[in-house]
């Protein structure tokens, strides 16, 4: 009896070894959600030195995208050392992750678009995974701080592998100092060697490419990077032909995948720059929703990044926003485009926050979530004629039209009135897809009912007009719960 006890003693070990090892082949590698940042775009812009007003801001943002699944921040640096508020506002946004201890993490996302080169880079990473204050609150991935970038495959394989190599070995130490930034991050950031784990969006074969372009792409990279991200925003999801981006995503996650490396999907709500010359109509949440399932479905994605949480200039913005029209210059577009003094040239888009919460569920988990809730989201473009000047090039079937989305519990009835024009539809229970004829008049009006008893009703925020004198293809969005 006693010898048996000793060799099960023995065996224990080795099951649980052998437990351990079939767990890990079969668990799912947890799924990451992510917003890009715009670190040049921020609500409240304060001098003070104490930057307090600041953190408070980004403290609030960052609790509005952790409420909907948001795990963190890709903060994007248009610029660094030419460009030093950069360097502030990213001290105050670790500052406020820091001080929420909430879990939400920040990594850079290095815009080589450009001001930027390699010293700046280096400098970015290093001023805050180097800073014992703030290296838990940045990326790490298998013990690696993770640097993301917006586009610079232009710069070559070389420079990137040096860059990499300057980060793990410690060489070619930062010697920027910045005034101007918080107390914890003002000195010349520690030059250790840091392991990165490098995840760039290089534009391989262009915006929309093909899985030969990818494949090229990658063939340059594959020694240097560890994954990539697709930047697929300028496309019409789902529209069967050029420019459409879910073949451009599959592409690239079959290539990176079959090269063992990490792939970041796009999930966008729309894309037009009011400085822009195109439009890619995504027929309000139908294209993000397609995105999302062939994320979940099909390309397995490991990480998806929403594009953007607050560049409000091309219209991508997610973060639900009160009044946009508030944001330093976000009126200020230049007598070319609008008047200056023209408010609510950007709209909330708080609808599109509500709904990323069922998705990024739906995602993380694998399952579709159950709904507990009846919800109406809307979407719609405030001006509808398209005869704009300048031209704009328009992509996708850009309509006048009001886009539904309803998640419910289980049939029920929505009314709408427009104006002088009231449609009852009785919508299935689940989350569909609705569309309806817009026309100029009051803000929609609309009201959920079940079994004749109102469920929820509002108005939304913006009327429609028939034109106007300038181009404005934003879309206005909100949403109502029981």
């Amino acid at each position: 009896m006693q010898r048996s006890k000793q060799r099960t003693r023995r065996a224990l070990p080795h099951l649980l070894v052998l437990f351990c090892f079939l767990f890990a082949i079969s668990a799912p590698a947890q799924r990451l959600v992510f917003a890009h940042y715009m670190l040049a775009n921020q609500g409240t812009v304060a001098d003070d030195a104490t930057g307090e007003p600041n953190i408070a801001a980004y403290q609030h943002e960052i609790q509005q995208a952790q409420a909907i699944g948001i795990d963190g921040f890709a903060l994007n640096a248009g610029g660094w050392s030419k460009e030093p508020r950069y360097i502030r506002r990213a001290s105050e946004m670790f500052e406020a992750a820091y001080r929420l201890h909430s879990g939400f993490k920040l990594m850079f996302s290095a815009d080589m678009c450009c001001s930027n080169d390699a010293t700046d880079v280096m400098d970015m990473v290093r001023r805050f995974a180097n800073n014992p204050r703030y290296a838990g609150v940045y990326f790490q991935h298998d013990g690696r701080f993770v640097l993301t970038t917006f586009s610079g495959s232009s710069h070559g394989p070389e420079f990137w592998q040096q860059l990499r190599s300057n980060l793990e070995h410690g060489t070619a130490p930062s010697l920027l100092a910045a005034p101007d930034a918080l107390s914890w991050v003002r000195s010349v950031p520690s030059s250790a060697p840091i392991r990165i784990f490098l995840v760039p969006s290089f534009f391989w074969g262009g915006e929309t490419p093909t899985a030969d372009g990818v494949a090229s792409g990658l063939a340059l990279y594959q020694h240097v990077i560890d994954g990539a991200f697709y930047w697929g925003i300028a496309g019409s999801p789902g529209l069967g032909h050029a420019p459409d981006q879910l073949p451009s995503s599959a592409a690239y996650a079959a290539t990176l995948h079959g090269a063992q490396k990490l792939y970041v999907a796009p999930i966008c709500f729309q894309f037009w720059g009011a400085n822009a010359g195109r439009y890619y109509e995504y027929s309000g949440y139908e294209g993000m929703r397609r995105l999302w399932m062939q994320a979940i479905q099909a390309t397995h994605p490991e990480w998806v990044e929403i594009l953007t949480w607050n560049d409000f200039i091309e219209g991508t913005y997610v973060s639900p926003i009160d009044d946009p029209a508030k944001y330093p210059g976000a009126n200020d577009l230049g007598p070319s485009i609008a008047p200056a003094d023209t408010l609510h040239f950007f709209h909330s888009h708080r609808g599109v926050t509500d709904l990323l919460a069922y998705f990024i569920a739906w995602y993380k988990s694998g399952h579709q979530p159950e709904i507990h809730n009846d919800a109406i989201y809307w979407a719609y473009r405030t001006v509808l004629s398209t005869e704009h000047q300048p031209a704009i090039k328009l992509y996708g079937p850009v309509a006048d039209t009001l886009y539904i989305t309803a998640n419910l519990t289980a049939p029920a009835d929505l009314t709408v009135i427009l104006g002088a024009t009231t449609m009852t539809v009785t919508l299935p229970a689940g989350s569909n897809d609705l569309q309806l004829p817009l026309t100029p008049g009051p803000a929609p009006h609309f009201s959920l009912a079940r079994n004749h008893v109102t469920l929820t009703q509002a108005t939304a925020d913006d009327a429609i007009t028939a034109t106007a004198p300038y181009p404005n293809l934003y879309n206005s969005t909100g949403s109502m719960h029981d």
